[in-house]
């Protein structure tokens, strides 16, 4: 069986190192290319630090991000109740001493007297503020173990 006219991959690279050297001269290939060892291809740059600055785990801007939801949530649950306790005050200087009551035990929260709903609404924004202050207490100690910087807690 005569052998087959393709070149192997194996030898190709031979064929235009060869064709390379006849066609260019000696002359190109007596420069031979710098050698770089593997070692000095590994190492990074000199003079860079690539070391992201943690504490407790978290990086600056996740500290940071945690602290700002905290407070951005306290900030709206206070507003709320704000304004719930300013309504409150609006429908008691406008309305008749009787229709501020308890509500009647079985009633529909329709037949309930109107500062009713106020007073569920300001219970329950208490709450969530009494809430979110011990979430960012425990925020703030978290961050004390951990000895994250001020700056990283705005």
């Amino acid at each position: 069986m005569a052998p087959s006219p393709r070149l192997s991959a194996s030898r190709f690279p031979k064929l235009v190192c060869l064709l390379v050297w006849l066609v260019a001269g000696p002359g190109l290939a007596e420069e031979a290319p710098p050698q770089v060892g593997l070692d000095r291809l590994l190492e990074l740059p000199g003079g860079r630090t690539y070391e992201i600055e943690k504490k407790g785990g978290r990086t600056p801007s996740e500290w940071r991000k945690r602290f700002t939801q905290v407070r951005e949530s306290l900030a709206l649950e206070e507003k709320a109740l704000e304004d719930s306790e300013r309504e409150l005050e609006e429908i008691a200087a406008s309305t008749e001493p009787w229709q501020i009551a308890p509500p009647i035990p079985g009633a529909t929260t329709v037949d309930a007297p109107l500062d009713y709903r106020l007073r569920q609404e300001i219970r329950r924004h208490r709450s969530e503020i009494e809430r979110l202050e011990a979430r960012l207490q425990n925020l703030e100690v978290e961050a004390d173990l951990a000895s994250v910087p001020p700056e990283w807690r705005s």
